[in-house]
């Protein structure tokens, strides 16, 4: 028995639904697949996704205003009336025909279960170069170092937990963008034990480089956010790591000054056809330096 939840935003989600659907009957379990739509703003995707409405095995919640991802996984949740819980992006496809099934007999092992992330292997176009080239380098991670490290990569874009351990995690519900960070560090805190299997979900939403860029931003905020009340450590991530020696080695100035002089070259390398992630890797400790800077 296991409910599928899917958080959707201005994303059609047909295929997706279908082949779900399609899994779980030729697995012959108990299923049920709960959707909200949190305020889209596109109309054509609406009319799009009005077919879940008319799905006997789907529940389609359609919200007024826009809450966030974490706030509707947290309503998903407590609409779901199996103990299994299966979360899934809008924009991803599973990667495996018998993924559902590998799921199932894995949380038999586990509260929790995460089967990885990948990438399309064609390249999208010019605009799109940085989201593709940082999935590809630094989400898809092989499963023998999702193992080692394994509160790193989680994220609930695809990942089965227990029902009653996703609430014990008690996710904020605030509309922020960047709250994995949160759920991983709650696992981490309560000890729980990630079994990481070879089940990936194929990524498919890639946003432009200014999307991305901005999206970006967004995520160091919360996680400042979080540091900054407590709910995160400081050492946590690796990039919280690099701004703490910066400024125990009183560089965190000269840098952020430094950087301010080639931002635009940065910008315009990140925006380009051929990004490099040492640039954006600079870019985000700029910014991740300057919060601190700016709240001190």
């Amino acid at each position: 028995m296991i409910a599928i939840l899917i958080p959707v935003f201005n994303y059609p989600v047909r295929d997706l639904v279908l082949r779900i659907r399609e899994m779980a009957k030729l697995a012959q379990v108990d299923y049920e697949i709960l959707i909200t739509d949190d305020a889209s703003t596109n109309r054509e995707i609406l009319e799009q996704n009005a077919f879940l409405d008319q799905l006997d095995d789907c529940s389609y919640f359609k919200f007024e205003n826009n809450i966030g991802r974490t706030a509707s996984a947290q309503f998903l949740a407590s609409k779901a009336q199996y103990e299994n819980l299966l979360f899934l992006d809008a924009d991803v496809l599973p990667a495996n025909t018998n993924f559902l099934e590998l799921f199932l007999e894995n949380l038999e092992k586990a509260s929790v279960v995460f089967g990885g992330i990948s990438y399309p292997k064609e390249k999208p176009e010019p605009e799109k170069q940085l989201r593709f080239v940082y999935g590809h380098k630094r989400e898809s991670r092989s499963l023998a170092l999702r193992k080692k490290q394994p509160y790193r990569s989680i994220t609930l874009a695809a990942v089965a937990i227990k029902k009653d351990l996703f609430f014990k995690v008690d996710m904020p519900q605030t509309n922020s963008y960047g709250l994995d960070i949160y759920f991983s560090y709650r696992l981490k805190q309560l000890k729980v034990d990630v079994l990481h299997i070879e089940n990936p979900v194929v990524h498919l939403g890639i946003e432009s480089n200014s999307e991305f860029l901005s999206k970006t931003r967004e995520g160091l905020d919360t996680m400042y956010t979080l540091e900054k009340n407590r709910f995160v450590s400081k050492t946590y991530r690796p990039l919280q790591v690099i701004a703490s020696r910066f400024e125990k080695l009183k560089m965190a100035k000269s840098f952020i000054r430094l950087f301010e002089r080639v931002e635009f070259k940065a910008l315009k390398n990140l925006n380009s056809a051929n990004p490099s992630l040492a640039v954006f890797g600079a870019w985000r400790l700029y910014h991740y330096l300057k919060l601190r800077r700016d709240e001190a």
